[in-house]
């Protein structure tokens, strides 16, 4: 199987980089359209690449190897499509020229699912950001909700959070540390009240997993969302989270709420949901990015702040950890 190595069934290649003329070649062989210009905007987990034809713009995302099955894929652009059917601004998908919605590119640590999707008007807005603009966010976050609430697909897609966060950033710590006692001991509280507020009423939904100013453009239509690939389904409130812990809380909060009112049930989890949305986090940063970036990123400040956010979520709640 390529990138695996068949001794061990490890991968020999954990994540490579496929170069610009790679992806405009797949574009114009896939999607039958003419490439103008290409350039790779970012590559992290997924690699994203901005691709020029004479007549539009296109992102074009490279996942990476064993993280979506293809089919997964699918219902991100499924429900990318629904969405756009039912008015909702966010980037739709764009089908490669036999109708399929995901392509495959061989790579070195495998097969990578590979989407197209139209570049959306605006720009990213620079932070820290005014009251309006979340209050805008809050509305059109309240709009996908709703929107999403209504999404129905025969493909898989696994839940935006697995079993498995919290133990695999307790294996990094050290025994019996401090910060190994606050992620155990607020993981298991913040699970035990979810499963008391489930019994009462708390919406399982599609969230979109990563609703943040980093995932807009603004452009003078409004707010335009893009980036689906942390969907899935999830407790749909916890998408308010981030926004709920800036500066700018109260007006996001009066964005979403004219749209979409939070009964109580909901309002009581959003503080137990930023605990679980903080471990999030610090996996990503303590676990997954050192895997494919190389530990120097422990030392940018994300772990450090990470630990903070989460000391101060469960010290009002009580937990004495």
């Amino acid at each position: 199987m390529p990138g695996v190595d068949s001794r061990d069934g490890s991968r020999d290649w954990v994540r490579s980089v496929p170069s610009v003329a790679t992806v405009s070649r797949l574009v114009e062989s896939e999607y039958r359209v003419a490439v103008t210009g290409a350039v790779l905007v970012r590559s992290s987990t997924n690699d994203v690449y901005r691709v020029d034809t004479a007549v539009r713009s296109y992102a074009v995302k490279v996942y990476g190897a064993g993280r979506w099955t293809p089919d997964e894929v699918r219902w991100e652009q499924q429900l990318a499509r629904h969405l756009t059917d039912s008015g909702f601004p966010i980037a739709a998908d764009v089908p490669l020229a036999d109708g399929d919605t995901v392509g495959i590119l061989s790579a070195p640590e495998g097969e990578r699912p590979v989407a197209m999707a139209e570049w959306m008007p605006g720009e990213k807005p620079q932070p820290p950001g005014t009251d309006a603009l979340y209050r805008d966010l809050g509305r059109s976050l309240a709009q996908f909700h709703v929107a999403a609430d209504h999404f129905r697909s025969s493909r898989p897609r696994r839940t935006v959070r697995t079993a498995s966060e919290v133990r695999e950033v307790s294996d990094v710590l050290d025994t019996d540390s401090p910060r190994r006692r606050l992620i155990e001991g607020a993981a298991a509280e913040a699970q035990r009240q979810l499963t008391r507020l489930a019994d009462q009423g708390l919406h399982w939904g599609i969230r979109h997993g990563d609703a943040s100013l980093d995932n807009i453009h603004v452009s003078d239509s409004g707010l335009h969302f893009y980036d689906l690939d942390l969907a899935g389904p999830g407790w749909q409130v916890e998408d308010l989270t981030p926004a709920l812990s800036t500066g700018f809380a109260d007006a996001f909060l009066a964005g979403y709420t004219a749209v979409r009112p939070l009964p109580s049930v909901e309002l009581e989890a959003l503080p137990w949901l930023r605990i679980m949305n903080c471990l999030q986090n610090l996996h990503f940063h303590l676990v997954r990015r050192p895997a494919s970036e190389g530990t120097a990123s422990l030392a940018e400040g994300w772990v450090e702040a990470g630990f903070e956010a989460l000391a101060a979520t469960a010290g009002p709640l009580g937990l004495d950890i």
